[in-house]
């Protein structure tokens, strides 16, 4: 009887708090599937979002999120690995555009507005692999203050921590779906602290990356001069790994059209993957100031940044103290303010342009609609004044604006590019929010505390305002449970700098925890074993993958013994086992990355199905070897007969023994060998020796057709092959 024995300890697997490596891992060993992941999503939305204490966290659910996962697991098992994200369920402010799924920026208007395409940054994520799970709510077109978020849609968004608080604005939607893990991680954009306020008040991670890193084509715009996007994710590896696949330089962009330009591109800036930048040890050396200004809003707040800005000073940085004066506080909030009344009309005007007809073209539409009998019980007041005062500012030609655009916004950034480089800053940091999340309105709570006044202008606004780059991350928690986050701001394309800064910081404190309000459900934690070991009998056993106990065929180590056995790992995900077949006649059916050693025998060791990367040694006996692609065959001793399909990049040697190698058919030679001598075949090809050629590469020879690699041999000089070493039929 076949026996296998566990070589590792099971690996427990908890969707709450599942990290990307965690999730892959489970999907390689085939303890979990891209639907099986979607779906225990699904369940905690409908549980705790839609029902239950209603986070009122997502605006939609994407219909075709099962589906779509299912196609991905199709080309996982087939070996088509199309990024990190491959597989990961995510979610979408409801402001990034989506070919399959309404667009609506929190408002009633573009209710069921499907926009001809995705956003670059969303088909980016798609190309990767990602799952777009559903649209999260947000504060109405991003909106500040009055312009909150219309019922149709749920309502504001609880705070998971505390649900009489509140998520903030306006990606709060995002904000509390990746910490209630209703996702892995989701996206957020950005105009004046609106991915890292999110984070703050829901305790992740959230990168604002420099303006201009990420394209903003098919978002829908608030101020483009002031606008990001980015990742909102519950650690900084996640985070970062979500970074890479939305970095793409678009020099068309509308983010590089404003009247405002952008910092200055540095294309050696822009990575495919920025995961090389997480280093532990980046604090040691380091220069750090202290924006002093945004401290003093609520004791636990400023104990919990301390003490990160203490241990940063204990892991070798340098902390300076930074005062900014009042005046240039307030010539920021006067800039920032400017900006947002002068482009918000002209820009929002320019994407509802490319909506279907039906739906508004410009504010004063909005406007009217707001004002409309249909909806005037809908509207707050407070929301409506505040689009009227956006419309009576006179967009882009109002004098104040001129002047921001032409005078403030430049010197501005000279100060600020002054004061990093003349304290050698490598990052300002801060409390990203001065106060915990605040309670919702008309909910009386005295633990809610801000004892001095708030500066003239949030510290995240460094970042939007002159197009910086910003990371937050978790700082811990008050003593009732909510969380606070600590913001890196640097100058623009540091991400490389700041990514390891923060990573330093989260991996020295690990201070994120999930909201203890949303316990997991049925079917969220389970055990895995990821080594086995399958030893057999003198029988004839047969041994396959997924048929065994603890037997997935993924680095697992297989000792057939003796007996004719049968040995199949084609079903496996990742594979990389080990096969020893043992002293029969042996049929072994490799996957993906196995190496399988015939022993004596005369043994069938098939890669032909398997999905590449594997490495067959065929042993004593008389053996025949199928390769796929990319495989190597081994023949080792005994008169061995090899075959090559037409997949091509195999390495082949045939070893002691008279072997016969058939290159693109199923066939062996017609002609016998002569004693010791090797021949080599092509079929159904029409070729002639003179057709071919041999290139040496160190030890090896390449046999082409043309500019086609087919085959090549190990350990032979290229000088060696003659016609007669040849069959053509």
């Amino acid at each position: 009887m076949v026996t296998t024995f566990r070589l590792s300890a099971p690996t427990t697997f908890k969707l709450i708090e599942a990290t990307i490596a965690e999730i892959t891992k489970a999907f390689d060993f085939g303890a979990l599937t891209a639907e099986q992941l979607v779906q225990l999503y699904l369940n905690r939305i409908e549980t705790y979002d839609q029902k239950g204490p209603a986070l009122n966290s997502m605006i939609s659910v994407n219909p075709n999120a099962l589906e779509i996962a299912r196609e991905l697991d199709a080309a996982r098992q087939a070996g088509t690995i199309k990024g990190p994200l491959h597989g990961i369920p995510i979610v979408l402010k409801d402001n990034f555009d989506t070919f399959d799924m309404p667009t609506t920026a929190g408002s009633i208007v573009l209710k069921d507005s499907i926009p001809p395409k995705d956003a670059p940054s969303t088909a980016l994520l798609r190309e990767d692999g990602a799952i777009i799970l559903g649209k999260a709510n947000m504060r109405e077109f991003a909106g500040r203050g009055g312009l909150g978020i219309y019922t149709e849609f749920g309502g504001e968004t609880r705070n998971p921590y505390n649900f009489n608080r509140n998520a903030s604005g306006s990606s709060g939607g995002t904000g509390a779906a990746v910490a209630a893990n209703f996702a892995v991680l989701g996206t957020g954009s950005d105009t004046g602290g609106s991915i890292r306020g999110p984070s703050s008040f829901n305790g992740i991670v959230g990168i604002r990356p420099t303006r201009g890193l990420i394209p903003l084509e098919g978002i829908i715009p608030f101020a483009l001069s002031r606008d990001g996007i980015g990742p909102m994710a519950r650690t900084v590896t996640d985070a970062v790994i979500a970074l890479g696949p939305m970095v793409e330089y678009v020099p068309d962009d509308p983010i590089f059209q404003t009247l405002i330009p952008a910092p200055p591109v540095q294309p050696d800036k822009f990575f495919d993957d920025y995961t090389q930048f997480l280093q532990t040890g980046a604090l040691d050396g380091a220069t750090i100031g202290v924006g002093l200004p945004w401290f003093g809003g609520d004791p636990e707040v400023d104990r919990l940044i301390n003490e990160s800005i203490q241990l940063m000073e204990e892991l070798g940085a340098t902390i300076i103290e930074l005062e900014l004066s009042n005046e240039l506080l307030t010539t920021m909030i006067n800039a920032s303010r400017s900006i947002g009344l002068a482009e918000f009309p002209p820009q929002l005007a320019e994407y509802l342009a490319t909506l279907d007809e039906g739906y508004p073209k410009t504010l004063e539409d909005i406007i009217a609609i707001a004002e409309s009998p249909e909806f005037a019980d809908l509207v707050p007041p407070a929301r409506l004044q505040g689009l009227k005062n956006i419309q009576a500012y006179g967009g882009l030609s109002n004098p104040e604006y001129i002047d921001v655009v032409e005078n403030v916004i430049p010197a501005l950034r000279e100060t600020f590019f002054e004061i990093y480089e003349s304290n050698g800053l490598d990052a300002i940091v801060f409390p990203t929010t001065r106060t915990l999340a605040s309670p919702f309105q008309g909910v009386t709570d005295p633990s809610f505390v801000e004892i001095l006044p708030a500066a003239p202008i949030r510290g995240v606004e460094i970042a939007s305002l002159l197009g910086f780059s910003d990371i937050t991350v978790p700082a811990g928690f008050s003593e009732d449970g909510l969380p606070i986050t600590i913001s890196f701001t640097g100058v623009p394309y540091s991400e490389p700098t700041l990514i390891g800064l923060a990573y330093s910081l989260e991996q020295e404190t690990q201070l994120r925890e999930a909201p203890p309000l949303l316990p997991a459900l049925e079917g969220e934690e389970f055990e895995y074993v990821t080594e086995v070991l399958v030893q057999g009998t003198e029988a004839d056993d047969v041994i396959i993958a997924g048929e065994l106990t603890d037997f997935d065929g993924n680095a697992d180590t297989v000792v057939a013994d003796a007996g004719d056995d049968l040995i199949d790992t084609t079903a496996a995900i990742s594979g990389g086992n080990l096969i020893y077949a043992g002293d029969g006649d042996d049929t072994i059916f490799v996957g993906l990355n196995d190496r399988a050693y015939g022993e004596a025998g005369d043994d069938l060791l098939d890669a032909s199905q398997g999905r590449g990367g594997n490495l067959l040694s065929g042993g004593l006996g008389n053996d025949t070897l199928f390769a796929g692609s990319n495989d190597t065959l081994f023949g080792d001793q005994g008169d061995d007969q090899l075959f090559v399909g037409a997949g091509g990049d195999n390495l082949l040697t045939g070893g002691a023994g008279a072997d016969q190698f058939w290159i693109a058919n199923g066939e062996l030679p017609a002609a016998p060998n002569e004693s010791g001598v090797d021949v080599i075949g092509f079929a159904d090809l029409g070729l002639s020796f003179e057709e071919l050629s041999f290139t040496q590469i160190e030890e090896d020879t390449l046999i082409s057709v043309g500019d086609t690699p087919v085959a090549t041999f190990l350990d032979t000089e290229a000088t060696a092959f003659a016609a007669t070493d040849f069959v053509f039929t």
